[in-house]
């Protein structure tokens, strides 16, 4: 529908490549194990590593201020959980890795040289993979899709897009830890800064 609003805008809708840098904002979370008799187990998120993402955008104008963006990135992340368990004799390090597919579509207005963007994306999960899984029951579960939302701002400089931006999830961060057939719910909705760079075509 919007290709056929008018020749003009047709002419100047911008096509582009993107690729960035993104790290999840996520603050030191622990989790109770008072419910299974253990209290001296200890599970706690304890960092959250850099990812990559690269992707497509498309660009459409609906006024000379006013732009309609949509994007589909590929998005990776690495976590981190420290596992405390006396009777194993000690701590163990566990990471968990996953993929995703984000597709947002976001109102862009153009104030001088600055592009505000806000609006919001799709999370659709492709892969991962977790140290959590293991013979003795430890399972981490995802949300196969959830919604999200993005705000941020970007600076066109000739071909080139620089954009930096916060992403979240309106949904909790995955679904549940199960360890010994205990089911942990984690508190946090995912977020993340993200910088990238687009070449428009």
């Amino acid at each position: 529908f919007l290709f056929l609003c008018s020749a003009t805008a047709f002419a100047q809708i911008e096509f582009g490549l993107k690729a960035g840098v993104g790290t999840e904002a996520l603050q030191e979370e622990r989790f109770d194990f008072s419910q299974t008799g253990r209290d001296d187990l200890t599970l706690a998120l304890s960092e959250a590593s850099y990812g990559f993402q690269f992707g497509a955008m498309l660009r459409v104008p609906l006024s000379d201020r006013f732009w309609l963006q949509t994007e589909v990135t590929l998005n990776t992340a690495t976590n981190e959980f420290r596992f405390d368990d006396p009777s194993q004799g000690g701590t163990e390090i566990f990471r968990e890795r996953y993929t995703n597919v984000q597709v947002p579509l976001l109102a862009s207005w153009k104030l001088a040289f600055l592009r505000l963007n806000v609006g919001p994306v799709g999370h659709f999960k492709v892969d991962s993979a977790s140290d959590l899984v293991d013979a003795d029951g430890r399972e981490r579960a995802f949300d196969t899709f959830n919604m999200g939302y993005a705000l941020g701002g970007s600076v066109d400089i000739g071909p080139l897009t620089l954009d930096l931006r916060y992403d979240g999830n309106f949904a909790n961060y995955g679904k549940e830890f199960s360890i010994s057939g205990e089911n942990f719910r984690v508190d946090q909705a995912a977020k993340r800064w993200v910088g990238s760079v687009a070449y428009r075509f």
